[in-house]
């Protein structure tokens, strides 16, 4: 158990010259208007310069751009159109025409800078010339840290409503104020990559790649070169694609990112992290976890409970020819590097050396005894730690919370402050556990820091932990609508116990048992679950072998309503079972329901989901139309046990769903 808090403080707000003096607002000066031979027209032309607290020379400042004319418009000033917001992105300087009248310039150049809005009069007629300086108010750069991007796409389609490429990627990507980003695919050529770099920007390819259903995709930072086609399809056959990716990942030099864990959250099928939770059961997981929203916090605090050890990052995946889409940075992670290269970047994000942001002013250094993140410290019962934050924010900070094994341990009191601070917090610590930094400000900033690590001096076995999986859904391994509905399970165990059965059950009763000594089974040779390409039909895999299986996923037909859960023994005698969800046979729509557990000594896990789509007798074959498996009515519930203390969240209509879920979660 943790001891009482012995101290804690907030060391004054250390008002710097790289935070509070140097978060002055920016300046606008008019520096000419001319003449223009349409008379009707009006024109503003920007030149856009950066300067840090004791720069004495001006240098120009590639930004981010909003402009919104008189008549209720945003016109492009970049030559590639605008994205939905009205933003565009310049090098230092753009012009624009505009309707006379009252015009609105909104500029920023990523979180270091101080942002600046204005408003300037556009005459009909005239060329309006106007100079700014933004001004740099923090330079964590200074200090080793650097910003980046591990999922950008610059056209992930193969048309773009926003004419762009590698080159107006890595503009928006140092006009959101990033140290480099990791290209992760795209319909563009990588020829003349390399001279997209700068003395102050690195731009790589590495690709995202899909593991498989019910495992996820994967960003590859560092890997020093393609995986070649026939090995991957190789990998992908593995029952536990992720590890196997992994390790492929790892001999060519590259480290292993699980991104977007819970995009959609109500679906297991085909973009999140659903293997992440048998990895977590098996100590095996990705190196880091893309870190979203609080919803991928609370999955990321249930892995840690396991006893894994996984750093934080967080990512964007840009669309970058898409009008709806982030832009580079709008996420990001903050590696901590020794020197100014792509080597070293992937080197610390190996190490865990990492922070995660939603790209806004918000900064934290945190250490406990000195140690950072990733790093671990014997437990000493009588010793007294310390942990330390270095904190700067440009806007007034909401919260600062120090996190214990997934529960807040300690606020700290820095409501309405802003600018540099040192957070302290002294404690006793004799157990097995990690420790983590949350801060939020004022305006929905927020960031978290990768976690420092206690381990007693005789460490105690990890517990037994499992997880159980189940998806019921009308839809082909590629997410192709069909009519037949197909349940899916996965159950995974730690290693030391091994599955005696599966079963399947309907409204109490097996429909379908499970044992070791029943052999794989694929009649068209796929993978049960989450091999890539085809149709779904009967089959099941236990691994690594039917007589020590730790693992096993199967595909079965589902027709009858009723209510369904997962039902597995292991060699203990302890029998494993998932919460219930019902599948309503007589639905006229598609849908899909989910149910997820993680479970393990003091944690407890669980996720519900729901969604519907067109109804099932506009389902044609052959395949026509749009049969693609977007949602249109969703639900989802997280709820999170964290050594006795409960989180939950929820989206969707609850009414609507409660009746399709039964079982330990309220």
């Amino acid at each position: 158990m943790m001891s009482l808090i012995v101290m804690s403080s907030v060391v004054g707000l250390l008002l710097d010259a790289q935070s509070a003096a140097a978060a002055q607002p920016g300046a606008f000066e008019i520096a000419a208007e001319e003449p223009l031979p349409d008379s009707a027209a009006a024109e503003i032309v920007v030149e856009t310069y950066g300067a840090g607290p004791s720069a004495q020379d001006r240098i120009p400042l590639p930004v981010r751009v909003i402009i919104r004319a008189s008549d209720g418009t945003h016109p492009d000033g970049s030559g590639h159109g605008t994205y939905a917001d009205g933003r565009f992105f310049a090098d230092g300087a753009f012009a624009v025409r505009v309707s006379p009248g009252k015009t609105k310039v909104q500029l920023s150049s990523g979180p270091n800078y101080v942002p600046l809005d204005f408003s300037v009069e556009a005459a009909p007629g005239k060329r309006l010339r106007v100079r700014v300086v933004l001004h740099r108010w923090f330079t964590p750069e200074a200090s080793g840290w650097y910003g980046g991007d591990n999922h950008v796409h610059a056209q992930h389609d193969a048309t773009a409503v926003v004419k762009t490429g590698l080159a107006y990627a890595a503009l928006q990507a140092r006009a959101n104020g990033l140290s480099y980003i990791t290209e992760s695919g795209s319909h563009v050529a990588y020829d003349d990559i390399d001279a997209l770099s700068t003395d102050a920007f690195l731009l790589r390819y590495a690709p995202e790649l899909h593991a498989g259903c019910y495992a996820g995709h994967v960003n590859t930072p560092g890997i020093s070169g393609p995986i070649p086609r026939e090995r991957l399809e190789r990998l992908r056959k593995q029952p536990l694609p992720v590890q196997a990716i992994k390790k492929a990942v790892h001999e060519l030099g590259g480290i292993v990112i699980h991104t977007h864990p819970l995009a959609p959250p109500h679906q297991l099928h085909w973009m999140g992290a659903t293997e992440l939770l048998s990895d977590a059961v098996l100590g095996q997981c990705a190196d880091l976890l893309d870190i979203d929203s609080p919803k991928t916090e609370l999955l990321w605090f249930a892995v840690l409970n396991l006893g894994n050890k996984v750093a934080c990052s967080s990512y964007t995946d840009s669309a970058l020819g898409r009008s709806h889409t982030l832009s580079p940075g709008d996420r990001r992670v903050y590696c901590h590097a020794d020197t100014f290269s792509y080597r070293a970047f992937v080197d610390a994000l190996r190490c865990g050396r990492t922070f995660a942001t939603n790209g806004g002013p918000i900064f934290p250094f945190f250490t406990i005894a000195g140690r950072g993140g990733s790093d671990t410290i014997v437990a000493e019962p009588g010793t007294r730690y310390e942990s330390r934050a270095e904190t700067h924010s440009l806007y007034p900070l909401r919260s600062a919370h120090l996190i214990r094994n997934g529960n807040v341990v300690h606020a700290f009191d820095v409501k309405g402050r802003k600018g540099a601070a040192v957070l302290t917090h002294s404690f006793e610590e004799r157990s097995r556990s990690w420790y983590a930094l949350r801060l939020e400000d004022e305006q929905g900033h927020w960031a978290i820091t990768s976690p420092v690590y206690f381990e007693p001096a005789a460490p105690p076995p990890v517990p037994p932990a499992h997880a159980l999986l189940l998806e019921i859904g009308n839809c082909t391994r590629m997410s192709q609508l069909r009519r037949d509905f197909f349940a899916h399970l996965i159950v995974t165990v730690s290693p030391g116990s091994v599955l005696r059965s599966v079963v399947l059950q309907k409204d109490g009763e097996p429909i379908k048992t499970f044992t070791p000594d029943m052999d794989a089974e694929s009649p068209s040779g796929k993978v049960a679950v989450t091999e890539l390409h085809g149709e779904y039909e009967p089959g099941w895999f236990w691994h690594p072998s039917a007589e020590a299986s730790v693992h096993f996923q199967a595909d079965w037909p589902v027709r009858e309503s009723g209510w369904y859960h997962v039902q597995a023994t292991v060699t203990s005698g302890a029998t494993l079972a998932s919460d219930a969800v019902y599948f309503d046979a007589q639905s006229p729509n598609s849908s899909e329901i989910s149910i997820a557990h993680l479970v393990g000594a003091s944690t407890r896990f669980a996720l519900w989901g729901y969604g519907e789509e067109m109804p099932i007798a506009n389902v044609t074959m052959p395949f026509e139309g749009d049969h693609w498996w977007y949602p249109k009515h969703v639900f989802w519930r997280i709820h999170a046990v964290f050594d006795g203390e409960e989180h939950a969240l929820v989206s969707g209509d609850e009414t609507w769903a409660a009746g399709h879920f039964r079982g330990q979660t309220p």
